[in-house]
């Protein structure tokens, strides 16, 4: 009985062991990193979050063929992803820079639905 204690004390030290040291060189040591990844790989949030990037870098610069480039990595589905995301935050109720953004985005690639008129005029001052 005794000797069974000191396999199974054996056994269980060795796993708790291996364990720490697989944690400790998995992510300590030698880490996975990914550089230079496609984003159309990505998770639908993540997708959603490249999609506002580029949409707030079009705005700040106007450079509608970047901004295509930059579209074309979410491969053919990227123009199928933006339209739905547009109309998914306009439907959501959604306000605000980021919203005006996609949808001068999606506009100026040629998407043209009347959900996104109120977005993409500025809006009008009221004089008291």
């Amino acid at each position: 009985m005794r000797q069974w204690l000191r396999i199974i004390g054996l056994i269980s030290l060795g796993l708790i062991v291996g364990g720490l040291l697989g944690l400790y060189l998995g992510w300590i040591a030698w880490p996975t990193e990914f550089t230079d990844a496609n984003p159309s790989v990505l998770a639908e949030p993540y997708q959603q979050d490249y999609l506002l990037m580029i949409a707030t870098v079009y705005a700040a610069d106007g450079d509608l063929q970047a901004a295509q480039q930059y579209l074309a990595k979410l491969g053919d589905r990227g123009p199928s992803i933006l339209n739905a995301y547009v109309l998914d935050e306009i439907l959501l109720g959604k306000q605000g820079p980021d919203v005006q953004h996609l949808a001068r985005l999606a506009h100026d690639l040629g998407f043209d639905s009347p959900a996104l008129q109120p977005y993409l005029t500025p809006p009008t001052e009221t004089v008291p």
